[in-house]
Order: structure tokens, then C-alpha cells, then sequence
């Protein structure tokens, strides 16, 4: 994690293997840009910023599966970029965390299982494995079709 002040540039999640901020960076550099903005301006540099991120990007966790994440953003006021799919996979991992009664622990055990197994740091990581592997079997069966 570097060090992050209010004038960071905020380190987005770019496709394949690279570095990006986590749920907790865009939290700091928010509080950050409180302290020197005041939390009128911060929010809007802050939305802007969020919005810049694309949909399967570390973002999505961000959004769906950290409820910590999420609790803040609403006691903030901010407007992370949420879009009908992160606003149903956040509400499931609520209803499941609630049922057991720990919201924060299983929703984030959850994505941590996923990307344990699959080996892959973030959702877009694991989808292209997942397409990739995809490809190559469906390659090999085509072949196998054409050869007989």
C-alpha cells in the first residue's frame, strides 16, 4: 500500500495482472481529502474519481462484497459508482451475513474463498482465466470435430 495523501492520484484497476487501489486506499484518500477540502468539495473529487473506474475492475468488490466499504460510502454521502448489479450481490452478501450475523466477515470470506480457489486477486483476474480456459477447450473441441 503506498502512501496516500489528498493529491494522490488514485491507482485504477486496468485489465490483466497490475497494481490498483484497494477498498480501503479510496476510504483513506477520501478522509484525506476531507481534511483539506472540507467534505463538500471531497465528495465530488472523490465521486468523480470512483466513476472512473470500469465495472469489473477491484471495484466491484468495493461495492458488492466489502460492507465496510459500502457502510461508509452511505455515512459519507458518497456516490460510489453502484449499478443494479452491485446493488443485488451487496444486498445478497447482507441478507446471508445477517442471517449468520457477522454481514462484514461473510461477505468478505466469501470473495476471499472465490479468490483463493480461482488463485486470482480480483474478479476481473479470475474472468479472464475463466474465458481464457474457456477458449482453449473450445478450440481443442473444435479441432476435434473438424479432424474426424
Amino acid at each position: 500500500m503506498a502512501l496516500i495523501t489528498w493529491n494522490s492520484t488514485p491507482d485504477y484497476d486496468e485489465f490483466g495482472i497490475d497494481s490498483f487501489w484497494t477498498c480501503s486506499d479510496w476510504t483513506t484518500w477520501h478522509k484525506k481529502l476531507v481534511e483539506h477540502f472540507g467534505k463538500n468539495t471531497a465528495n465530488e473529487i472523490w465521486d468523480y474519481a470512483f466513476a472512473q473506474s470500469t465495472n469489473l475492475s477491484s471495484n466491484l468488490d468495493c461495492n458488492s462484497f466489502n460492507a465496510n466499504f459500502r457502510e461508509y460510502v452511505k455515512k459519507q454521502g458518497l456516490k460510489a459508482n453502484n449499478n443494479l448489479v452491485t446493488q443485488v450481490i451487496g444486498a445478497s452478501t447482507d441478507v446471508v451475513g445477517g442471517a449468520i450475523g457477522t454481514t462484514s466477515n461473510v461477505a468478505s470470506g466469501i470473495f476471499d474463498t472465490i479468490n483463493s480457489v480461482v488463485g486470482g486477486k480480483n474478479l476481473k483476474r479470475t474472468i479472464s482465466i475463466v474465458l481464457i480456459v474457456g477458449g482453449i477447450f473450445g478450440v481443442a473441441y473444435v479441432y476435434k470435430a473438424f479432424k474426424k
